[in-house]
């Protein structure tokens, strides 16, 4: 048991290499992406091979003759392939310039054999580790709880090589049913790491969703899941940001300051939108000194900014987020699930605990989402599907770090009606 001292803040990374978040999907228009697969040392064709759009449901197998044909919508989008033995490939395509036919030559995978015979060793410690795993990659969530790994003898648990760490990876891709939410979700993990120091999670791969076929009788339970595993997640918060919709959507976001921990918080008087747009472009350069994480945190003013503050838009249309402090962002039409109270960021100040539950309880909830986000770069580009380029640019804390494979949605979900 991972036992919490509710006074320390439990770091649990959302950030997520998947390349899907590279680019945004549109609805606006189809293409046909037609091409094969070859090994790329024989030449051969690769018979019922894995070809996807990361991220999304879109999805099919290579025939015989190694081929496929995908109806794709107009934008950019990174194409996926996946066969066992072979190495992942993932390869850009732009509707803009899409070919009438590709070829992709994949490499097999190499896999040293010493260490892999001891890492792949099913005893108890390997079913713990798988534990952790699952803990970590899915979630702790009621959906998470639901979801069942079918294949999970195709990962290799190495929790030797490395003191205080577990490092997974997938000999084939991962399946994995996902009933709450009717989807199995084909998962081509290309790197898991969790740091029990630091209690931080990084993982990497290319999700693919495929459609469950559901009964009549379920098909209005997985139809609202859906939708309350969407609402709330950064994929909302990023499209409610790139259509200027925010606040509407039931989003508010908190400026903060630096202060040392043993410092009690009161009412701040200091005005949290004297931190305009132009400031924000202007701090990117230039960044104070942080005190140490371990001496200070970051608290929220009282009243929240206009979350249009967080971004720029530029004369062709495309949106960035320029905001460089962290923010506290509060999602007002859902309650934290009580298995997310033990990490709660609420946990860590006075002041933390109680943002926005005036709001809270003027929408009717008890306990609203609370969740951190927090710049590393000058600028991260925001999609219109809620992608956002690049993930590790941005590192987001509390109930959206929370959420993980469990609740994950394709970034197609609802794009088909504009």
């Amino acid at each position: 048991m991972l036992k919490v001292n509710p006074n320390t803040l439990i770091r649990i990374s959302l950030t997520l290499l998947l390349s899907f978040w590279l680019f945004g999907l549109n609805a606006f228009g189809q293409y046909s992406l037609k091409g094969r697969v070859l090994d790329a040392e024989t030449l051969e064709p690769l018979l019922f091979a894995t070809v996807f759009i990361s991220n999304s449901s879109i999805g099919t197998s290579t025939n015989k003759k190694g081929e496929f044909d995908l109806s794709i919508p107009e934008g950019n989008h990174e194409l996926v392939i996946s066969y066992i033995g072979f190495q992942p490939f993932s390869y850009t395509i732009s509707t803009k310039v899409l070919r009438s036919f590709y070829e992709f030559r994949i490499l097999p995978e190499t896999i040293e054999l010493e260490g892999s015979e001891v890492k792949e060793k099913r005893d108890k410690t390997w079913y713990d580790n798988l534990e952790v795993f699952k803990k970590y990659f899915l979630g702790s969530s009621a959906n998470a709880a639901n979801c069942n790994i079918l294949n999970p003898e195709v990962l290799i648990l190495d929790g030797e090589t490395e003191p205080n760490s577990l490092k997974v990876r997938a000999k084939d891709i991962l399946e994995i049913e996902n009933p709450n939410l009717g989807y199995q979700i084909k998962y081509v993990l290309t790197g898991f790491e969790y740091n029990k120091a630091k209690n931080e999670v990084v993982y990497a791969g290319y999700p693919y969703f495929v459609e469950e076929k559901l009964p009549k009788r379920r098909v209005k339970k997985v139809t609202e899941s859906r939708e309350k595993a969407y609402l709330g997640s950064m994929m909302h918060f990023m499209r409610s940001l790139y259509t200027g919709n925010a606040e509407n959507s039931g989003y508010r976001v908190f400026a903060t300051q630096r202060v040392p921990k043993i410092t009690p918080v009161v009412n701040l008087d200091i005005n949290p939108n004297e931190d305009t747009r132009e400031n924000a472009k202007l701090d990117m350069g230039e960044k104070k000194p942080e005190m140490s994480s371990i001496d200070s945190i970051d608290v929220p003013y009282n009243e929240p900014i206009a979350a249009a503050t967080l971004t720029q838009s530029t004369q062709d249309g495309k949106v960035f987020i320029i905001y460089n402090k962290p923010v506290y962002i509060l999602y007002l039409h859902e309650e934290e699930e009580s298995g997310f109270f033990l990490y709660s960021l609420r946990n860590i100040n006075f002041s933390i605990k109680n943002l926005g539950l005036a709001e809270s309880k003027e929408s009717g909830v008890k306990l609203a989402q609370l969740s951190k986000m927090e710049m590393r770069s000058k600028a991260v580009q925001v999609f219109d599907n809620g992608s956002y380029f690049h993930p590790f640019d941005i590192f987001v804390q509390g109930y959206m770090g929370w959420e993980k494979i469990g609740d994950l949605m394709p970034l197609d979900y609802g794009m088909e009606v504009k």
